[in-house]
């Protein structure tokens, strides 16, 4: 058996659960829309207990719900990047967030985790590729090519789960390590500013995410469309077991 994937529609945001098979569950990014449930309320729906959470950077739209999210479920481990971020004006979540990354809160012990780190849980096998050190500096925005990107494999499963990773981030990362992906959660929200070409021949993958709400002008749908099919967590959320997606052979225009 292979993991559970749970993209939700959280609009202009990131919210990925990953339910394994030995019971683990993991949540990679949170964010509260205006129009759609809460984090909290989504998560409900699905697990009882949330072990992991995954914090790929600190940007708003990464991160809200947090609270909420921990004072009911109580996350016995946070990851996080290790590049300090304090944005303007702080909020409520970020507060909380840093807390949980100084090890403030009882419960939940913090992990720097950095790439060439794996973690095995059950028959899966989490590997970060990103971010690299030393952080990248002076890029057009060091926050998003400084997240983590998750690679989850099981059995022939593959899934690539990133933050906001831009063009100077993808170049650090090994695309030995992304070939043959089932599914891709594409970065920044299937914009143009997150969209590799190099990268996106090395993963040939099956199956393409946009999280992300209407439609911008930057959007690169129609050329991530050119890899493989995408779906979007615009009007609902999106669940992939990707033992399932078809082992088919992509062809490039």
């Amino acid at each position: 058996m292979t993991p559970v994937f749970t993209f939700f529609a959280v609009e202009k945001g990131n919210m990925t659960l990953v339910e394994f098979p030995n019971g683990l569950n993991m949540l990679v990014d949170c964010r509260v829309s205006a129009t759609k449930p809460s984090p909290l309320q989504y998560l409900k729906q699905r697990i009882q207990k949330l072990d992991v959470l995954v914090i790929t950077h600190p940007h708003h739209d990464h991160l809200t719900g947090l609270a909420e999210i921990c004072e009911h479920y109580q996350p016995k481990g946070l990851w996080h990047s290790g590049r300090y971020f304090k944005p303007d004006p702080v909020f409520d979540d970020w507060t909380y967030y840093e807390k949980l990354r100084k090890g403030e809160l009882a419960f939940c012990t913090p992990r720097q985790v950095k790439v060439g780190q794996s973690i095995v849980t059950g028959d899966s096998r989490i590997a970060i590729l990103g971010p690299s050190e030393p952080f990248l500096e002076g890029t057009v925005d060091d926050v998003n090519n400084n997240g983590i990107i998750l690679s989850i494999t099981t059995g022939n499963s593959h899934v690539v789960i990133t933050g906001d990773t831009q063009e100077e981030q993808w170049s650090k990362v090994d695309s030995r390590a992304l070939a043959n992906v089932s599914v891709f959660l594409a970065s920044h929200h299937g914009r143009e500013s997150g969209f590799s070409e190099r990268i996106m021949r090395a993963m040939r993958p099956q199956r393409i995410i946009i999280s992300d709400g209407e439609p911008a002008d930057t959007c690169a749908m129609e050329r991530y469309k050119r890899f493989a099919p995408v779906s979007t967590t615009r009007e609902n959320n999106v669940v992939v077991r990707p033992s399932v997606v078809p082992a088919v052979a992509n062809s490039y225009k």
